[in-house]
């Protein structure tokens, strides 16, 4: 299912993208010139960027997705560890 094109509220607005891309990748986000010059260059997949009364924005969805077509390295989820039930809790603690 594709998204509402008419929901606004999952699109960041360029300027605002360094700042949302942060929790995402591993280093610094990269600014603001950087990225709009990669946009102008055609160097990041039209789809992931959308024009809009003369600004750029990115859906909130496509974070990810656009900062792998900026070449930015994503974090790796932590490893989860089993959770311990209370019976091997208890009996270790005995």
């Amino acid at each position: 299912m594709k998204p509402d094109r008419n929901d606004t509220d999952d699109l960041i607005v360029l300027t605002r993208v360094a700042h949302a891309l942060a929790p995402l990748i591993d280093g610094e986000p990269p600014k603001y010139r950087h990225v709009a010059n990669r946009i102008a260059n055609a160097d990041v997949p039209a789809e992931l960027v959308e024009y809009i009364r003369g600004r750029n924005y990115v859906r909130r969805s496509n974070l990810a997705a656009f900062a792998q077509a900026l070449g930015l390295q994503l974090k790796q989820p932590a490893p989860t560890r089993p959770a311990r039930s209370r019976a091997s809790r208890s009996a270790s603690a005995a």
